[in-house]
């Protein structure tokens, strides 16, 4: 495969990308479905859910990190501790039931 190009066009560039043939013919099937209008339709959508992706990555992340510094100022539980937790909770919410 070759290497991302951009051309510039008025004020913004568009990029040249090579893909595989099954890509191509993946992106061919889905505009021939009617689902998409054109290929930049459906690179659009698939960027789009690339990005939402990343977003919650970088919020599992930062999710980690904070469990991790709280853990560090706070400590942690042992996995018989969680275990004990665990079984409190469920037997309380069956004496409600």
């Amino acid at each position: 495969m070759a290497k991302l190009a951009m051309r510039a066009e008025g004020e913004c560039f568009v990029p040249n990308v090579s893909l595989t043939p099954e890509q191509q013919s993946f992106i061919d099937t889905r505009v021939a479905s009617g689902r998409f209008t054109s290929a930049s339709e459906v690179m659009r959508h698939a960027l789009r859910l690339m990005q939402e992706a990343e977003e919650r990555r970088e919020r599992f992340v930062a999710m980690l990190c904070d469990v991790s510094e709280r853990a560090d100022h706070e400590g942690t539980l042992s996995a018989e501790d969680v275990d004990a937790e665990l079984k409190a909770v469920i037997a309380a919410a069956k004496q409600r039931v």
